[in-house]
């Protein structure tokens, strides 16, 4: 991706998600949640209670020419 203003490359500056967690199918799950088997985004996984774009992730991006220039939105 490439600033809007300028071209420059930009750099990651904040990611939002709706679950803490991939609801034990993927990755990682905290220890505290070792005990949760649901495939579904329910309990602990969903703790941030935010929905974003239908269980995806918001992230903002900023240039690395100027911090003056407007943010780049990905969803994912």
């Amino acid at each position: 991706m490439a600033c809007p203003e300028c071209g420059s490359d930009v750099r990651p500056l904040l990611t939002i998600d709706g679950s803490e967690w991939d609801g034990g199918s993927g990755s990682w799950r905290p220890v505290e949640d070792a005990g949760y088997t649901g495939l579904h985004f329910l309990g602990p996984a969903r703790a941030t209670q935010l929905n974003i774009g239908r269980g995806h992730s918001l992230q903002l991006y900023v240039c690395t020419a100027s911090y003056d220039h407007p943010h780049v939105q990905n969803m994912q």
